[in-house]
Parts: C-alpha cells; structure tokens; sequence
C-alpha cells in the first residue's frame, strides 16, 4: 500500500499563526494539501497573513485558509473568546478540526529574583499556560475537534526549562509547566493526543528584531556559541517538527526538539581552561 500524506485534506488551527513559528507552520501544513485556520490578536494582521499564504498556493482553493481574531490577553474573556474562534472555524462544530496547534505569546518579561512580585512571577503564565489550558478544555468536549489518535494537540515550550539562561529564571519556569501540562493532558484526554515542541533560536520576527539591535558580528556570535550548527533555525526547519506530531498517530505526551543542539553545546576547551585557572 502506498504510503499515506496524512496531512492531505486534514483542518489545522493554528493559534499565534500570523508570525513565526506558527507562520511557518501554517505554510507547511498547506503544502500537504491541509486546509489551514490560522488565528491572531488582530483581525487585520489575520486578513494580510491569509492573503499572504493564498499567495504561496494559488492552485488551492481560497477556502483553504480561513482565519479569526482570537484575543488571548484578557482573562475574563479568554475562554469565551477561544470558543468563539472554534465556533466560526467549524461552523459551528460542522465541520470539525483535525489538528491544534498552539504558538501564541507575548513579549518575554524578565524580572529578576532580588525584584520579583507576585504580578511579575505569573505574568507570563497567562497565555503560554492559562491559554493552552483553555484551548484544552474547548478541545475535550468533543464538539470541535475528534478525540481520537488521528487528532491532536501541539503546545510549544523552549529549550531554557533545560538550560537556562542567566536571568530567564521565570521563562524557564512558565515554559516548564507547560511540560507538565502536556504530559497530564496525555493521560487525562486520552486516546486524542497532546504533545509538545521545544524550539531553540528560531529566525521570526521577534528574534530579528533582537538581531538588528546587537547587530550582525553580535548575531553571528550568538548562533556560534548556543548551537553545534552555528546557524538560527527557520521556522520552515522548526515547521516539520509540528507536521511529524500531527502526522505519528502512536505519539503522545512527548516532545520534539529543534534546537539546533543548542542543549548539547559545552563550553569550549579554551574557555574551560580559563575557567579552571579563575577557580
């Protein structure tokens, strides 16, 4: 038997896919032949970034990439809005999702421990994990979304849970329950499947914008000493991670890493003999 794309003709909703990573999957998933929903804080942005990826396809038909303002900030009104978003996604839970996949965030707040609050320690805790864990809930009652191996959902976290940069104590923190979510999600949504990526420095906007501050001599440094490629990853490189979740219908509670190997990197001998001379 012919082996199956079983990307083709499957429904992706993709919150956070107006930039990056969740971008990036979006244009990966139309090139199986998905049909694409991508999601963003503001419908202006979500109508240019389906033109946008119309573009890239235009043998496809337009109904294949659809896309809603869903606003993530608001607290009171988060669950409310992200059942709105699936509501005119599936018609109304007519046409049902196949796949989640969950990039949204917002900009990273570094408070350090000496001036840590408690509005600060959970600051980012409200869309990379309230968020999520909302997207889960919607999920589970059936209506949307099948709970079956062939369906899924994909959470992102990062690579500083496991190796922490100085003064990215909280990130690190935030992202790590996001691990723990996944796997508690594994077993409480069973058999549908909830997984999860750790991207490492990925080239999107946000890193651009980081990139063009500390400029060129200081980026190329910075993709030198935090991978063993000595490169950025794209979000077309990251975007395959996310495919092979939504494609392995025997995976679950588990996470792929696109780091670059940026968590295999070890000091260099030169370093570690000036390391060994300071002590």
């Amino acid at each position: 038997m012919a082996h199956q794309n079983r990307l083709a003709n499957v429904h992706v909703l993709i919150f956070g896919g107006t930039s990056g990573i969740g971008f990036g999957v979006a244009n990966m998933a139309l090139s199986n032949g998905a049909r694409v929903t991508i999601s963003g804080s503001g419908q202006p942005k979500v109508d240019q970034k389906i033109e946008k990826l119309r573009s890239f396809y235009p043998s496809l038909p337009a109904s294949h990439v659809a896309g809603y303002a869903c606003d993530l900030r608001d607290k009171e009104s988060m669950e409310a809005n992200i059942t709105a978003l699936f509501e005119k996604a599936t018609e109304g839970g007519a046409e049902k999702i196949d796949h989640v996949v969950f990039t949204a965030g917002d900009a990273v707040c570094l408070p350090n421990v000496q001036d840590v609050t408690v509005d600060s320690a959970l600051a980012g805790f409200t869309i990379r994990f309230v968020a999520p864990a909302l997207v889960a809930k919607v999920i589970a009652t059936g209506k949307y979304v099948p709970l079956t191996t062939h369906s899924s959902l994909t959470l992102t976290g990062g690579t500083n849970t496991y190796r922490p940069f100085p003064g990215w104590t909280y990130p690190a923190a935030w992202m790590g329950a996001v691990d723990g979510l996944v796997k508690g999600l594994a077993n409480d949504m069973q058999p549908f499947r909830v997984n999860i990526v750790i991207p490492g420095a990925i080239q999107t906007e946000l890193l651009q914008g980081m990139l063009d501050h500390i400029g060129e001599e200081a980026g190329k440094n910075m993709a030198r000493d935090n991978s063993l490629t000595n490169t950025f990853g794209q979000p077309e490189d990251i975007a395959e991670a996310y495919g092979y979740l939504m494609r392995d219908w025997y995976t679950t509670g588990s996470q792929v890493t696109c780091d670059g190997g940026r968590l295999l990197v070890t000091t260099s001998p030169g370093e570690m003999k000036t390391l060994g001379e300071e002590r």
